[in-house]
């Protein structure tokens, strides 16, 4: 980043704080308010749709919170764009729900929910998510805490080292070698047998297999064990790998369900026999020319600027601090309007990486919405006004949410209205989903619901993963 470029972002930032937008935020900041630095979404201390109840063909939810496995594999972002294996087998079942979905029905919604690995199963047994998925290894002994689907991939474990090394036959040929796996790497356990003998060395906490990948692709003798399927994703990025004396078993891969949810397992399954086999290897190849160069899959507040939503993250956080918003807002509406690239149009239209429109600019106190920060500084203190406009008067933060994102697209004017005839029609004027929404559907159109289900599902996936990074890195030795 240019010293010029940050050097303006903090005096915009600095300056912001003494205005009046900024003076309101910091007397809301004493009290808990929703989308504001540190707070958490609605949707992740909420039960889901299904919390209680099974899926009901005939009046199936709106939305499906799946828990994902963060992961340079399964899911991960690029310029602020979900990509990964788990992420595009998800997103082909959801057009397959949406095909047989009953008419007059909004379309079904799937919400990501990137966690660890380790946390999957415990956190969809505790109702925190309606499916887990992250390539997980059907494990004997885990019904207890999950039912698994029928397998979307049988997979089996293989040394991987850099093809340029001698062909290994058997991991009893590593002579003096030292194989590198990570403690959690489920090789260990498919392994077993072979490894008994090996010398095994941890890399440091919180090192992936992946970014071995990347290691070995350098050259050397580093060894590691990894699945075939993860090699043969990789092998494009890093063709020096070479799968090797592999075992012989091999293991189901599956999703995963609470069990009470017998209805949705039979969705799932019905599902991933529609694809014929093809699922998880078309996954593949959706997946491969996003995989990071790197093998990291970073949150969201760690990427590195060559992307873009690393790229702008600083201005967004520094922005959003002076407005006591969460920065992570800002960055799924900016995702949704601009895919995080400005656009700036003269002629009074929406303009910028925001696309605020110049009128609204300039009732938040900003003279040229044209200029990047200046954008985003009109955007946070917009949005930091519709914040308090849906503050209290029996509004759930979640609806709170709702109607923010509704109003920054369609004009708090129009949301008003809608929230009008709600009441009107003895709807709950208080309440997005299945009161105000449907107004919207009739009278505004699906447009709108789809813009705030998406900055919705942006904002939860990327918040997720930012909350997941932070408890990652607190539990590290030494912290």
């Amino acid at each position: 980043m240019h010293k010029t470029f940050a050097f303006s972002y903090l005096l915009l930032a600095a300056l912001s704080v003494c205005s009046a937008p900024a003076t309101m935020a910091a007397k809301q900041a004493k009290k808990k308010v929703v989308a504001a630095p540190a707070s958490v979404h609605p949707a992740l201390t909420q039960p889901t749709e299904l919390a209680g109840a099974d899926y009901d063909p005939a009046n199936p939810p709106d939305r499906l919170r799946v828990l994902v496995a963060q992961g340079p594999s399964t899911f991960f972002f690029v310029n602020g764009r979900p990509q990964g294996v788990e992420y595009a087998m998800f997103d082909a079942l959801e057009k397959f729900l949406n095909r047989s979905r009953p008419k007059g029905l909004a379309p079904l919604r799937i919400q990501y929910v990137p966690v660890d690995a380790g946390a999957l199963l415990p956190k969809l047994r505790a109702g925190e998510g309606d499916i887990a998925g992250g390539l997980i290894p059907v494990i004997a002994g885990a019904g207890h805490l999950a039912d698994f689907t029928t397998p979307y991939l049988n997979d089996r474990w293989c040394l991987v080292q850099n093809r340029s090394n001698p062909v290994i036959d058997r991991l009893d040929d590593l002579g003096d070698r030292s194989l590198t796996v990570p403690a959690a790497n489920f090789g260990r356990r498919v392994m077993a047998s072979e490894l008994a003998s090996a010398k095994l060395v941890e890399p440091a906490v919180g090192t992936t297999t992946e970014q071995l990948f990347a290691d070995i692709q350098r050259g050397g003798d580093l060894a590691t064990v990894a699945s075939d399927y993860q090699v043969q994703l990789w092998s494009k990025r890093f063709p020096a790998l070479k799968a090797q004396a592999c075992s012989g078993t091999t293991v189901s891969v599956a999703w995963a369900v609470a069990p009470e949810h017998p209805q949705l397992l039979t969705l799932l399954n019905r599902f991933i026999a529609s694809t014929g086999g093809k699922l998880a290897g078309k996954a593949l190849g959706d997946t491969q020319r996003f995989l990071p160069k790197d093998g990291r899959a970073d949150a969201p507040d760690e990427m590195s600027a060559t992307d873009k939503l690393g790229f702008f993250a600083p201005m967004l956080q520094m922005v959003a601090s002076a407005n006591n918003l969460d920065w992570l807002l800002l960055a799924a509406i900016g995702q949704r309007e601009t895919k995080l690239q400005p656009m700036t149009r003269k002629g009074g239209g929406p303009t910028g990486l925001m696309q605020v429109n110049p009128t609204t600019a300039r009732k938040m106190g900003v003279s040229n919405p044209h200029d990047t920060e200046q954008n985003v500084t009109a955007a946070a203190r917009y949005l930091s006004h519709l914040r308090t406009l849906f503050s209290g008067g029996g509004i759930a933060p979640t609806d709170q949410l709702y109607f923010m994102i509704a109003s920054y697209n369609a004009g708090e004017g129009r949301v008003q209205q809608l929230r009008q005839k709600a009441r009107a029609q003895g709807l709950d004027p208080n309440v997005w989903r299945g009161n105000v929404e449907e107004v919207a559907r009739r009278t505004v159109g699906q447009h709108l619901l789809d813009y705030v289900s998406s900055v919705n599902r942006y904002y939860l996936a990327y918040q997720a993963a930012d909350h997941s990074a932070d408890k990652r890195e607190a539990s590290k030795p030494g912290k």
